[in-house]
């Protein structure tokens, strides 16, 4: 009997599908997830270690720990916005404490310190790029907006305008459709690995 005449099978094998994709999505996000906080506990260590030796003394050094942490080549430019969200995220456990990442026992004026340094760190890596927290395409379009402002082009600059609202417009529909996916991603592997299971007892007792 072909697959075609028994839909109980049919059935069957798309809720095995439906629950293989499910569980490779949720795998994939998981590792991914797992491997950020790896970096940021390895990031953070460092950074605590080199505040308290004071052996990281300029944006220089930060930038070669993170470099170092997140294996990447010295040509590479790309490490502004993460090494920028790395940064407030170490800010908000210093000043919160947080055991985790610093000893709790650190007396304030040396919290007070850190705080003061770390800020500054940040403040440089944004005027080295302003817009490192975007994405490479509207970075670019900031970046001659920015040019044409100061050759006065407004007609460039208009044109630039332009070019960014369509951009913004596009990915706002990417990311509607990805929270839609998200959405029936759980549902549908349930309701998956429910059909897997029935039809296939079914399809055993006959």
């Amino acid at each position: 009997m072909s697959l075609i005449e028994d839909p109980i099978s049919v059935i069957s094998l798309i809720g095995a599908y439906i629950s293989l994709y499910a569980a490779a999505f949720h795998f994939l996000v998981r590792v991914k997830r797992k491997r950020r906080i790896e970096r940021k506990e390895k990031f953070s260590k460092a950074l605590v270690e080199g505040l308290k030796t004071d052996s990281i003394a300029t944006i220089d050094d930060i930038v070669n720990i993170y470099k170092g942490v997140a294996g990447l080549s010295s040509e590479d430019l790309s490490y502004r916005y993460g090494l920028g969200t790395q940064l407030r995220e170490f800010l908000v456990d210093l000043v919160s404490k947080n055991k985790k990442v610093i000893d709790i026992s650190l007396e304030d004026n040396v919290i007070r310190d850190w705080k003061q340094k770390v800020s500054e760190f940040i403040q440089k890596n944004e005027e080295t790029s302003p817009y490192a927290d975007l994405p490479a395409a509207e970075r670019n379009i900031l970046a001659d907006i920015s040019t044409f402002l100061e050759k006065n082009d407004t007609k460039s600059v208009k044109r630039k305008t332009l070019e960014l609202a369509g951009m913004i417009q596009a990915r706002n529909d990417d990311l509607n459709k990805i929270r839609t996916i998200n959405i029936w991603t759980v549902p549908l592997s349930i309701i998956g690995l429910i059909l897997t299971i029935i039809f296939g007892f079914l399809a055993w007792i006959r």
